[in-house]
């Protein structure tokens, strides 16, 4: 019994000298500080009049580290949870398949502290066909490389569903912002990417205004950025075909010569199409007024020649193209 009592004395001071508690005088067995103290090396947690009491016994270094080492055994816990946020947020499939020992924590911890992936870590991502991951991933990249490009680099957003990634993207494809989005970059005093976005206007605007020149815009309708009139003019800028719905756009606004020119461009398109198909191409005249232009469109429609055709067929030396 003394041999135990001994063991038992000789505990209570190893756990004062762990807990910084040595100072107490108290060195009995029955002290409330010893019950505390093997409480607390037992990993269970002491109750609030237990902390009131090493209070009023000015054991406030105790306190402290009771309390640090009580918040750890939580912490398995907390690290479950913030996995599984993390599992949600970055759209893990099959998340009941990764435990917070497995790489991927590690990984998405990773990407969450706005730090990029390298390639063996992508690589892992793909071979666990996480391939949701692997796209967000990609979206981060993107996102962290137009900030780059177009000075945002102060925005702590990093993640693609922030409202700066979308309106970086509109910016990139250089599509006009609204008036929400614009007061969003002012609020967030992102001047640098405003100053970008403003000149990267003014280019589309001196554009828009050589295109309404160039395809005969003279009456007064909307030339806002955003208008149709816009979108058609690079259409027919970048010789692609008008749908009906554009067409009749146009004759609503009034504007028969752009229309005109228009047609005439796609008839020139679809002449140089023809000259290809029928083996005519060293014929150089592209009027859609010339004789040609109508023989091929014959040929096309109605697999037809006449004498005359013929006849025209050889006097330009178009040989291959009175095979076809």
């Amino acid at each position: 019994m003394a041999q135990q009592s001994q063991h038992s004395l000789q505990h209570f001071n190893f756990l004062k000298l762990k807990y910084k508690a040595s100072n107490f005088q108290d060195s009995s067995l029955s002290s409330l500080l010893y019950l505390i103290l093997r409480k607390v090396e037992l990993a269970i947690k002491i109750s609030d009049l237990e902390f009131d009491w090493l209070q009023e016994n000015q054991l406030l270094e105790t306190i402290e580290i009771i309390q640090i080492q009580q918040y750890s055994l939580g912490e398995a816990k907390r690290l479950e949870a913030e996995f599984s946020h993390l599992k949600s947020k970055y759209k893990v499939a099959k998340p009941g398949e990764y435990s917070v020992d497995s790489f991927l924590y590690f990984i998405l911890l990773k990407l969450e502290s706005g730090n990029q992936l390298n390639n063996s870590e992508l690589d892992l991502l793909q071979e666990n066909n996480l391939n949701q991951t692997v796209a967000i991933v990609k979206d981060i990249s993107n996102f962290l490389d137009l900030k780059k490009k177009y000075q945002a680099t102060k925005s702590q957003d990093s993640y693609p569903d922030s409202r700066l990634y979308k309106i970086l993207q509109k910016i990139d494809t250089a599509a006009s912002l609204s008036d929400s989005e614009y007061e969003w970059l002012l609020n967030d005093e992102l001047f640098d990417t405003i100053e970008i976005y403003e000149h990267q206007e003014s280019a589309k605007q001196a554009e828009f205004n050589k295109l309404k020149v160039k395809y005969q815009v003279n009456k007064q309708i909307d030339t806002n950025l955003t208008s149709k009139l816009y979108q058609i003019l690079k259409k027919i800028d970048a010789d692609t075909k008008l749908n009906y719905e554009e067409v009749y756009w146009l004759e609503k606004q009034g504007l028969t010569e752009t229309i005109c020119i228009a047609e005439r461009i796609e008839k020139e398109r679809e002449f140089a199409t023809l000259k290809v198909k029928y083996k005519a191409t060293q014929y150089q005249e592209i009027s859609t007024n010339s004789y040609l232009y109508l023989l091929l469109k014959r040929l096309e429609t109605e697999n037809y020649v006449s004498e005359d055709d013929f006849s025209f067929l050889k006097q330009f030396k178009l040989l291959e193209t009175q095979k076809c």
